[in-house]
């Protein structure tokens, strides 16, 4: 059940990425297409996170860091390669460092907090 919401939100990236001479609403300042690919991966990471967080038992935060950082990384670099192939669409290398910025500020977030006690059944 962790594995399912990261799975499909790549789905979707990848999808949407898909669509050719997808025109994304103009606004005055470019500085808004970097915040969203930023704000799209900071949540593919808490999803990507959670997922590799819950792949066994033994799975370190520091591991979940590392696995989560190396994979959205790699799907940040061929998201971007693909749409280079999407007629309409073209690679952006600042589109790439938002994806990237997006998702370690997420990441690093979520492997520095403090852990959260667990929960008995009488405080339930």
């Amino acid at each position: 059940m962790y594995h399912l919401p990261a799975i499909a939100y790549a789905t979707a990236i990848i999808l949407m990425s898909s669509i050719p001479n997808l025109n994304a609403p103009e606004f005055r300042f470019l500085l808004f297409d970097k915040l969203a690919h930023f704000a799209e991966y900071a949540v593919f990471a808490f999803l990507t996170f959670r997922s590799f967080s819950h792949i066994n038992h033994r799975m370190t935060r520091g591991r979940a860091f590392l696995l989560s950082a190396l994979f959205l990384t790699l799907f940040a670099l061929l998201d971007e390669f693909h749409q280079y192939f999407v007629p309409g669409r073209y690679s952006d290398v600042y589109d790439l460092i938002g994806d990237i910025l997006g998702a370690l500020v997420v990441l690093a977030y979520l492997w520095m907090r403090p852990p959260r006690a667990k929960k008995t059944v009488s405080q339930l």
